[in-house]
């Protein structure tokens, strides 16, 4: 190689000079050719010595490549540029770095060199398009990845990163077509099949979605997240039996499965199936002894029935057990207030806050309890602590704070303003549409009232509360008739209230 490019040189200088010559219509002598050739040697000689040093530097980088130093590899990447600045392997190694050493700009800047110098060069391509995911500019990946496919079709790789760019940008059509693409040139990747069935799925294409995930599995037996997305997707279409087949298929070859463990327990409560669940939850508290979910899913099946010593048992267990935090004491909270144990109730959300004073959900749980032991003041206080940080997540707050303003008749306009943010997050919530009529009323605006009253009433025609506060609505506006037959109403769905 080295003796063909001096030759080439040595051959150009002479045609140089033969050329110059002829120009001048001066006879070459053997002065001249002597001459050609020293300055041959001489660019010969330092185009060695750039080149030699440029590998040099490269093979340095890629030593410290190997041993996981990334800025001293790209530190030699870019001496050997300094050398020769004509080499696109060395920007393509300088910019992969880069990308790892998080600097996706600079990383882009060496791989639009390496397009340059070599236009076909499909790993610029394909590298480029992940800087471009990275930096969500979607639609310069998806050209960079195109562009990489056009210059070399048979590679799956740039169709796949292709699908995944579609599906990060729920483009999931494109991607499915584009899967369905590849798997007519490699009919026998599993992870096709199951990325597929994915897409699938959310498309809500369900029959599509069994049959790939099926394909996947029958590809390899072993694919175990095959299999319990199958699981799934059998649930989905209410195939529960087909469901529970698959499940307990993969218990016995993962018996350590949580995820299956967990889909079990939830299919068997869906089921109606109390002690199943119950069991299954069991089987992953000896998986996972100090997460508090199973503890909290068994606390759940209880509740729902009704065993709510059984309940309470299961939380105390889990404290036993060294199960930490805060969740297990809301968990006591939410169960004394259902037993009606409320001063209990609030020492446990009082515990839960203490021990994650940032939750604000906990904060209002603890506020709302405090309001129902009597302590109102003590709750309003609370309650205007929260809402001057304007939680977004938490309309409830906002409601429940302008209802006590609302039931101690003072603030009413204040009480307004809270209520009216909460229907802000939440505009068909029956509880603050009631909240907000009953503040109308107190504040004597009954047109006004009576109009937010009919409303809750439309959302939520079961509670007798709301019936009974449409009914002193239609009393306020006049109308006794309607407002005695909205009292009746409420009384029939609640007939203890004295």
């Amino acid at each position: 190689m080295t003796v063909i490019r001096s030759v080439a040189l040595a051959c150009a200088a002479v045609l140089v000079v033969t050329t110059l010559t002829a120009a001048s219509k001066r006879t070459v002598t053997p002065s001249d050719r002597g001459q050609a050739v020293t300055v041959v040697e001489r660019v010969q000689e330092e185009d060695i010595r750039a080149f030699s040093g440029a590998v040099a530097h490269f093979l340095m980088g890629m030593l410290y490549d190997n041993s996981g130093d990334v800025k001293s590899a790209v530190s030699e990447y870019e001496k050997a540029l300094g050398s020769r600045d004509d080499i696109s392997e060395i920007y393509l190694k300088a910019g992969a770095d880069l990308v790892i050493d998080g600097q996706p700009d600079k990383a882009l800047e060496l791989l639009s060199k390496v397009k340059e110098i070599d236009p076909t060069c499909v790993r610029a391509h394909m590298l480029s398009a992940v800087v471009h995911t990275a930096k969500g500019e979607y639609d310069l990946a998806e050209r960079e990845y195109i562009r990489a496919a056009d210059l070399e079709p048979g590679n799956i790789k740039a169709l796949t990163f292709l699908s995944d760019l579609y599906v990060i940008q729920q483009k999931l059509d494109k991607a499915a077509d584009l899967y369905e693409k590849i798997l007519r040139v490699k009919k026998d990747d599993a992870f096709i099949f199951f990325n597929l069935g994915i897409i699938y799925s959310k498309l809500d294409k369900l029959d599509k979605a069994e049959e790939n995930l099926e394909k996947a599995i029958e590809i390899d037996e072993g694919y175990i997240e095959a299999q319990v997305v199958l699981g799934y997707v059998y649930e989905i279409e209410g195939k529960y039996t087909a469901a529970l087949q698959q499940y307990l298929k993969v218990s016995e070859i993962e018996p350590m499965n949580k995820e299956v463990h967990l889909r079990l327990g939830m299919l068997y409560h869906h089921l109606g199936q109390t002690d199943k669940a119950i069991e299954q939850n069991r089987i992953l508290k000896r998986l996972d002894p100090y997460s508090p979910e199973p503890y909290l899913r068994n606390f759940s099946i209880y509740v729902s029935a009704r065993r709510y010593d059984e309940a309470e048992t299961v939380l105390r267990e889990a404290l036993r057990n060294g199960v930490s935090g805060s969740v297990i004491y809301v968990s006591l909270g939410y169960l004394a207030g259902l037993t009606g144990d409320n001063d209990k109730s609030a020492d446990y959300y009082e515990v839960a806050v203490d021990k994650e004073p940032d939750n604000q959900a906990y904060r209002f749980y603890y506020a709302a309890a405090l309001e129902r032991t009597g302590k109102k003041d003590e709750a309003i206080e609370m309650l205007e602590k929260l809402v001057s940080i304007e939680p977004e997540d938490l309309p409830e707050a906002y409601n429940y704070l302008g209802y006590l303003y609302v039931e101690k008749g003072r603030e009413l306009d204040r009480a307004i303003e809270l209520i009216k943010r909460a229907l802000e997050s939440d505009p068909d919530n029956g509880a603050y549409l009631d909240s907000l009529g009953w503040a109308y009323l107190k504040k004597k605006m009954y047109p006004e009232a009576l109009l937010e009253m009919k409303k809750a009433v439309l959302v939520m025609p079961d509670d007798p509360v709301v019936r009974e506060h449409l009914g002193d609505a239609y009393f306020a506006n006049g109308d006794l008739g309607a407002a005695l037959s909205e009292w009746e109403t409420s009384l029939y769905m609640a007939p203890d209230n004295e």
